[in-house]
Order: C-alpha cells, then structure tokens, then sequence
C-alpha cells in the first residue's frame, strides 16, 4: 500500500533529524581531526625541507650565510603558524558551497581498512556545535567535501609557498620550469611516496641545451639536439604521507569515513523519499483535476 504524504513527509523530517544528529557528530569529529592534522603538518613541513636542505642539497645550503639560513628558516616556520586557524575556517558553512557529484569522491581518500572507533560524547557534541545545523543529506555532503578540498588546497598552497622561499634561497635549481612543477605536483595528488622520502617529489628533466637552430637547419629530416637530464627535487605535503604515519589521525580520519559511509546511505534513502513524495504529489494532483467524461 502506497503511503499517504503525511506519512512520507513524516519520513522526510525524520531525515532531517537524523541529518542533524550526523552532522553535529562530522563537525565533533572533523575539528579535532583538523587539529591535530594542523601540528602533523608543521612538523612534516619542516622535517621535508630539512631534508631537502641536508640531504638533496646540503652544498647549497652550506653556501648560505648565517644570516640568510636563519632567515629561510624563520620563513618556513611561519609558514606553519596560520595553518590550524585555515583549516578550521572550513568547519563555517558556506551560502555558496559547490554542488557535490557522489560521495565516493569523499571516501576514496580513506583507506579501506578497519580501525578501533571513536566515541562521539553527544553532550560534548552539542555544547561546541550549537550553531551548527544541517538538516539537509546532500547540504552534509557538500560541507564535508568542502573541507577535503579546503585541505587539499591548504596543503598545495604550503608546498609552493614552502618551495618559493627555498628557490629565493637558491636551494632548489632556479632552472626548474614552475610549470612543469605545477604540473607533475597534481599528477602526483593522492599518491603515496612509493618508498620515496615523505612529502618530497622527485623529477627528472630534459632541457636543451642548443639555442634556436637556423632555419636551414631546421628544415633538415633528421636533426639531433645535446640535452641533459637533471634531477629535481621539492616539496610536496601529501595527505596520505601526513596522516598515515600519525596513528591518532589515522584513527580518527577512519571514524570520519565510518559516518560518511552512514550519510551515503542516508542520502539516497533522502533521494529516494524525495522522489516518493514528488511521485505522491503528482498523484494528489492529477485526481484533483481529472473528471469522468
């Protein structure tokens, strides 16, 4: 028997509900992860650039004075002194968050392994949440893939920012091309280091050596260019690199994946009563007008 739109717009505020409870627990869950994922970043941060400065290029750093390593120095620790403050801007919900596609594109970055839970104290949820209040699924998705990406850009922004200070330093060769740097840093996104030192990435270029051959030359079929190869490194915080040594957040980036494995199945449960009661409308509707000839 088909329900009544009483009944089913009962089922729409039980959703509602529900949604709201969810999203007071992502939000509990998502500031301390975000806490804690902000001091991981500084420590791995400085520990990539150390490493760049000490073990890839330690002749270039040995050319600085004192002054000018103190000063690199001093520019990377900065670097990590607004990162917790950024991260967890993300928690504010936005008017004008961007349209979500399946929330898969927010699961893929977990990993598939099991790990012990987290107990979400609802009393503590609600006294640090009160303004919070999400009642839509699809609004939920949106928000927790505004943080993922709001993170992602975060540490994008650090790893070229962290990269520029060391290029002005001279560390890092001033012949690496930024655009092929950009490029190989976001064919690189979500990878993990592979056996590679962490948060480093490693390239290999071919540059020309020859300057603009005559047209003559050029028009010849066949023509050989001298080129060298030359290995570049820099910086490149990864997620996967930052979380999956850090036992604590990898505990409680998988109880985030636990409740966004919960608001998939909540949200096509929302979908599908939506679509039921879209359905229960048009019935209502078309009886209401419809007479026997």
């Amino acid at each position: 028997m088909a329900k009544s739109l009483q009944q089913i717009r009962q089922d729409l505020a039980d959703f509602e509900e529900k949604t709201t409870q969810l999203s007071l627990e992502l939000n509990h869950l998502y500031r301390n992860y975000l806490e804690a994922l902000s001091q991981s970043i500084k420590q791995q941060l400085i520990l990539a650039c150390y490493h760049i400065c000490t073990q890839i290029y330690p002749e270039k750093f040995l050319k600085l004075s004192f002054s000018k390593r103190e000063k690199l120095q001093n520019n990377l620790r900065q670097l990590g002194q607004g990162i917790q403050e950024q991260l967890l801007s993300y928690l504010t919900p936005r008017s004008s968050t961007p349209q979500a596609t399946i929330t898969e594109q927010l699961l893929f970055q977990f990993s598939q392994s099991e790990e012990p839970s987290l107990d979400v104290n609802k009393s503590e949820v609600d006294s640090e949440s009160k303004a919070f209040n999400i009642k839509n699924p699809e609004e939920l998705v949106n928000w927790c893939k505004t943080i993922e990406e709001g993170i992602d850009e975060t540490l994008e922004s650090l790893s070229q920012k962290a990269n520029n200070y060391l290029h002005q330093a001279q560390i890092i060769p001033p012949n690496l091309p930024p655009q092929l740097l950009e490029m190989a840093l976001q064919a690189e996104e979500g990878r993990l280091s592979a056996g590679g030192t962490p948060n480093i990435i490693n390239l290999l270029v071919e540059t020309n050596k020859d300057k603009q051959k005559k047209e003559q030359q050029e028009q010849q079929e066949q023509q050989e260019s001298d080129s060298q190869v030359t290995k570049f490194s820099a910086i490149h915080l990864r997620l996967s690199d930052i979380v999956f040594p850090n036992p604590t957040l990898s505990i409680e980036r998988k109880e985030i994946r636990k409740h966004l494995e919960k608001l998939k199945k909540m949200r096509q449960s929302y979908h599908q009563t939506q679509r039921e009661y879209a359905t229960a409308e048009a019935e209502t509707a078309w009886r209401s007008s419809w007479y026997q000839d």
